[in-house]
């Protein structure tokens, strides 16, 4: 009866996997960039609960043996593999991470992952980690623990690696992506004390629902090409905004931006370089913005980005962030057009009235942004052709 309970457990929670797994291959962006990683850690668990059903069995025979002891290597080898996986994944999920720090907290983390592999290799031969006796019977061997400290040491400097990364991470992810290996680390230190349940597969399920719920399922809020919230997360954030604003008095203030020489780009380096224009700008934004800022895209090469503060001070603090920052783009020139943005801000009032009239406002001010660059620059050109 207790192998029989154990076993519907397993297949309980393979079949909550598998149906996230489906949903995610559904979607059009599941093999791109981030994305597949958290398709392979889900079909990785799948196949590690797999494993586990066959380690539960007790062997009769030499070969039923065999596949009791595969079951039981397969099992560890995965259970470390998902560690370096989800490091994948966070890797995605920061913006504007440095390659050379990407690179040490990888060559760090496989090379711990490489030693787990080692551990479980030669226990084949010394019995070390565990081992069967004459009767085919699992037994712990003296150095069981090994492993699980060195999958605890992956963990910690993968929680330590969020943390230094937090104001590159949206902050609605931050809180899901540190708290992910909390229940898989809960489930290793009950099964080492507990012998005989899959604990630390019941973790990663449980971490895999709720990175699914809070930021792969978020996705589909998401504009596909920029990754910036679409037009209709945009529209539902703000009147939610508004609503609050009309029953606390909480203000707030928005800024709408318009890149200039946007059709320029696509006419003179084509519409994929203008994809390119725009997935930078988003970058760009995510970098110069706070954590807790929105950013939507409005439409077309328009973004609307929404402020908690109603200061006008820092208001334009934050629109003069967003220009030194792209200027900076272009003293580079990292690419050979420059992103340059006609900005206008507004601060949210009751006064102000709906949603309509909020965007009407910033579009007013954007527009004179844009006539004021326009006459400037006609003034510097007459200027430069009288020298």
């Amino acid at each position: 009866m207790y192998h029989q309970t154990y076993i519907a457990m397993c297949l309980f929670c393979m079949l909550q996997l598998g149906f996230l797994a489906f949903m995610e291959a559904r979607r059009r962006n599941a093999f791109v960039s981030c994305e597949k990683y958290f398709l392979i850690m889900l079909y990785i668990a799948i196949v590690a609960f797999a494993a586990d059903i066959a380690s539960s069995f007790t062997a009769s025979t030499d070969w039923e043996h065999m596949i009791v002891a595969g079951g039981d290597y397969t099992e560890i080898f995965l259970d470390s593999l998902l560690i370096p996986m989800f490091l994948k994944y966070v890797c995605g999920q920061i913006s504007g991470l440095d390659i050379k720090l990407k690179r040490r907290v990888e060559t760090i983390i496989w090379s711990m992952f490489g030693l787990c592999l080692l551990a479980e290799l030669s226990t084949f031969f010394s019995g070390a980690i565990f081992y069967f006796d004459a009767s085919h019977i699992y037994h712990r061997g003296p150095y069981f623990m090994a492993p699980m400290i060195i999958m605890l040491g992956m963990m910690l400097i993968i929680e330590v690696f969020i943390v230094s990364q937090r104001q590159k991470i949206e902050s609605a992810y931050y809180k899901t992506l540190l708290m992910f290996l909390a229940a898989p680390f809960i489930g290793w230190a009950l099964q080492s004390m507990i012998f005989g349940l899959p604990f630390s597969l019941i973790g990663v399920t449980f971490a895999a629902q709720v990175v699914f719920t809070n930021i792969q399922n978020r996705n589909i809020d998401k504009d596909y090409l920029t990754g910036a919230f679409n037009r209709q997360t945009l529209d539902s954030f703000i009147r939610h905004k508004i609503e609050r604003c009309k029953k606390d008095g909480q203000l707030f203030s928005a800024l709408l931006l318009d890149i200039d020489n946007f059709k320029a780009i696509n006419d003179q380096y084509g519409h994929f370089e203008g994809d390119m224009a725009l997935i930078k700008a988003v970058s760009i934004l995510r970098e110069t913005v706070g954590r807790r800022d929105f950013i939507g895209r409005y439409g077309g090469d328009e973004f609307c980005v929404v402020l908690d503060s109603a200061a006008q001070e820092d208001v334009s603090a934050r629109v003069d962030e967003i220009r030194g920052r792209f200027t900076q783009l272009s003293s580079a020139r990292s690419t050979p057009y420059d992103i340059v943005f006609s900005i206008g801000s507004a601060i949210y009032t009751p006064e102000t009235g709906g949603i309509d009239d909020f965007y009407k406002q910033m579009d007013k001010n954007m527009y004179i942004d844009k006539k004021d660059k326009y006459r400037r620059s006609v003034r510097w050109q007459t200027a430069r052709r009288s020298d």
